[in-house]
């Protein structure tokens, strides 16, 4: 039986490709490469269809949205290729996988592995990453041998946790988080067990409908892969499918440690902060030092804060943000497979936020995990630019979370799900040679798509009564970053309902600009209590949209509530309305150097406010129209004072250490400045 306590599997070993059979690396050797193009074009295309076979036959917004994973992995567990809606899984999908086989296939156990078998686990400590992360797995079998393994994850809407919506804000440790199943099989004969379906069901109360057919959507897409890739061994023999599988592990791998090798060799750092643990206000910090040499990279995240409340992420969690990053911007010509990870290692303090203990809460990983993928954006920049300027990809992607509710429908059916039009219409950062895009998306999954206005009206919930681009949250730059938007919604249903916004960045936004670009702006959470915007509804009167006009002229009616943008689950009674606000993306270049014609047309649109046009752009218009001379002189007086207000380092820096927070503040920050854990030594001076 598997000791938790002792965890004998350090799992982010288990990222790289496991050593391969000598016989099956010569079949991969030996494979023609117009075969394995062929045929592994056959895979992919099964994986694409088992995906929309699973965005059809589910429910929850993130499913129908497209935020899902479909793998197939080779006989030893190893990731061959995915269709990915989201990277998050890309190279931790295989974790459980390698769990199962460790336990049950090579271990001292009274499980069988069998055709048809159906397993089913959402724990972080087996591979996972949060538990609302839920993971079908179907073994593959041909001629009596077991050959594939398939796996369908998504991201559901509801644990059973101590507070509706899956993500819970207040949870300070596992036992606070909901259902957490190990790999365990709730399926024989390609059929779902009723007693272990009623097992989840239980679990899931505030949704249980969405639970059961969210469960059997991803086992009807494990299955849609097993067929297909029986299929393809039926035709071509077992021998052939190792082969192929291994070929396209070690296609991935050469393509990445080509990739890197070109790269130029050095150490690169980015330093982030975030300012929340869970609802509570904080300071914490992650350390990002990139070491390049030859075709290896060791991400070292030393000097970042201890463990705390809900955000924590176990290690392995940390090569699923990272491939949020490289897939899109840097791997995004090879296949989503565990070989492209093998040139890395990393290195992470015991006890941080990235490497938590068994027993601490990782309800909110993600939270933690997209300061990760902003340092990325950060030392990958760094690392191209001194290589290919060209190829840098940008500032990095807003990601201050997301948010949720639960309640009854008005069909009187419990529902818990996520609002995607919230996580998919982020900011885009801003590139070399271009804008970021305005509600780009999600940075984690970059195919999802936001639901409209009648789909979020479905449900008799909520009613939207806003949609649209939030102003100056795109950081300022040559390049300015996308904006995110604004979601304005109130309460129509006659039960209660709760509502949380996971995120951060109130105080201290997270993701910065790159060469000289600003940060995505830092945002606000709000509900109004009491409120007169039903009635304005129903009478037909103006009714405010912009949440400044609503915040700054106290446009509707009610009790102002203002919070941290990450907020635990509320109650609402109809008439209540929740603002949910999206940050944009980083900026990149001096906002100086920003074409003033293009500064004028953000102005026209909206996108920027008058204010930023001015004081961070220095741009003059008159009546709407640009003013060149005025900008010119305007732009000459603030690089003059600019000068005026510059210091040298040595004297910015001597000043800068006398600076410390209240204490309240880093409570769970570490040592400070260093941000250290307990025990963990001092790094070296970084080399001029």
């Amino acid at each position: 039986m598997f000791d938790f306590e002792g965890l004998r599997y350090d799992l982010i070993d288990w990222i790289n490709p496991e050593p391969p059979d000598p016989r099956v690396e010569r079949l991969a050797e030996e494979m023609d490469r117009g075969e394995y193009e062929i045929n592994m074009h056959k895979v992919d295309s099964a994986l694409d269809e088992a995906h929309q076979v699973f965005i059809r036959t589910g429910v929850s917004s993130m499913l129908k949205a497209g935020d899902v994973v479909v793998g197939v992995h080779n006989r030893d567990g190893d990731l061959v290729s995915a269709s990915c809606g989201t990277y998050l899984h890309g190279p931790i999908a295989q974790l459980p996988v390698k769990f199962l086989i460790n336990e049950y296939v090579e271990g001292d156990s009274n499980v069988e592995i069998n055709p048809g078998d159906i397993f089913y686990t959402n724990e972080a400590l087996t591979g996972g990453l949060h538990n609302p992360d839920q993971m079908a797995i179907m073994p593959v079998f041909n001629d009596g041998e077991l050959i594939a393994w398939a796996s369908a994850a998504l991201h559901q809407g509801e644990t059973g946790a101590i507070e509706p919506g899956g993500m819970a804000q207040s949870a300070r440790t596992r036992y606070d988080e909901g259902m957490r199943l190990t790999p365990i099989k709730i399926g024989e004969d390609y059929e779902i067990r009723d007693d272990l379906m009623d097992m989840m069901v239980n679990f899931i109360l505030r949704a249980p409908q969405m639970q059961e057919t969210d469960v059997r959507a991803r086992a009807t897409a494990t299955d849609v892969v097993r067929k297909r890739i029986q299929g393809l061994a039926e035709e071509t023999g077992n021998d052939f499918v190792h082969g192929l599988f291994r070929k396209a592990i070690t296609t991935a791998e050469v393509g990445s440690r080509n990739l890197i090798s070109e790269m130029t060799d050095g150490t690169y750092r980015s330093v982030g902060f975030f300012d929340n643990v869970g609802a509570e206000e904080a300071l914490m910090k992650i350390s990002l030092e990139l070491r390049k040499e030859g075709d290896e990279l060791t991400l070292d995240f030393s000097g970042t804060s201890p463990e705390a409340g809900s955000l924590n992420s176990f290690a392995h969690g940390v090569a699923a943000y990272i491939s949020s990053y490289l897939y899109p911007y840097v791997f995004y010509d090879l296949p989503v497979s565990t070989g492209a990870f093998a040139p890395f290692n990393f290195e992470i303090p015991d006890r941080s936020v990235l490497n938590a203990s068994p027993e601490a809460s990782v309800s909110q990983c993600v939270i933690a995990g997209t300061v990760v993928l902003a340092r990325c954006h950060d030392v990958f920049g760094q690392m191209l630019y001194s290589t290919h300027p060209e190829r840098v990809a940008g500032a990095p992607d807003a990601h201050e979370g997301g948010g949720g509710y639960s309640g009854i429908n008005k069909y009187g059916v419990k529902v818990a799900d996520m609002v995607t039009f919230n996580m998919n219409t982020m900011g885009a950062g801003a590139r070399v040679d271009r804008d970021g895009m305005d509600a780009h998306g999600f940075s984690m999954g970059p195919w999802g798509k936001a639901t409209n206005m009648e789909e979020d009206e479905e449900d008799g919930i909520f009613l939207p009564v806003e949609r649209g681009f939030l102003a100056d949250t795109g950081g300022f730059g040559k390049y300015r970053g996308g904006n995110g938007t604004q979601n304005v919604n109130v309460v129509v249903s006659d039960h209660e309902v709760s509502a949380f916004r996971n995120g951060k960045g109130t105080r201290i936004p997270s993701n910065t600009g790159l060469f000289g670009g600003y940060a995505e702006g830092s945002l606000l959470g709000l509900r109004i209590t009491d409120a007169d915007l039903m009635e304005r509804l129903e009478s037909g009167e103006h009714v405010p949209r912009d949440v400044r006009e609503i915040v700054s002229e106290r446009a509707i009616d009610g009790d102002y509530h203002f919070e941290p943008v990450g907020r635990e689950s509320r109650t609402l009674e109809k008439g209540d309305v929740f603002v949910r606000l999206m940050s944009g993306g980083g900026g990149l270049g001096d906002p100086l150097e920003r074409d003033p014609e293009a500064v004028a047309e953000d102005r026209r649109h909206g996108m920027i406010s008058e204010w930023a046009a001015e004081n961070v752009f220095c741009v003059a218009t008159e009546d709407g129209d640009l003013d060149a001379e005025a900008t010119e002189r305007r732009r000459e007086e603030e690089r003059a004072e600019r000068l005026e207000r510059g210091r040298p380092f040595e004297e910015f820096q001597d000043e800068w250490h006398e600076k410390r927070p209240d204490d309240d503040l880093l409570e769970h920050y570490g040592q400070w400045p260093e941000g250290l854990i307990e025990g963990e030594p001092t790094p070296a001076p970084a080399d001029d």
